[in-house]
């Protein structure tokens, strides 16, 4: 299985332990043509972010190594029928690297606006979103 690029609450080692009972390996790596937006539900924004394919951006992220088909099938679970598991290059070490992703359906791709900020979402929703994992 290819290893995944995580972009978004998939980031937090608090939320992978609660999700897969441990931390799998990581390495920072880069999806090279695709946007991290913020999700918009009328006025409403979801604490979480999507990717979406525009050239000549980039988003930073992590390589998650070692996932088992179980902990895959787990976090395939977490994400929604909103985002579809992607097969992409990424860039890690100067090196690509074949990896999944999930990528937002192109049939809501009206939902996506502006940029999704990790520092926000720890900032602002991450002990609530912990709670609601637990």
């Amino acid at each position: 299985m290819h290893p995944l690029f995580v972009y978004g609450t998939l980031l937090f080692p608090e939320i992978l332990h609660i999700l897969l009972g441990r931390l799998p390996g990581s390495s920072a790596a880069t999806l090279p043509d695709y946007h991290r937006f913020s999700i918009h539900d009328g006025a409403n924004v979801r604490p979480y972010p999507a990717v979406f394919p525009q050239p000549a951006s980039e988003v930073q992220g992590l390589l998650l190594h070692g996932l088992s088909p179980a902990e895959h099938a787990v976090l395939d679970a977490y994400e929604d029928e909103d985002y579809i598991k992607t097969a992409v290059p990424v860039l890690r070490d100067d090196q690509w690297v074949e990896a999944s992703v999930y990528v937002w359906r192109a049939d809501k791709r009206g939902q996506l606006r502006g940029v999704w900020d990790p520092e926000q979402f720890m900032r602002q929703h991450l002990g609530t979103y912990l709670k609601h994992m637990k």
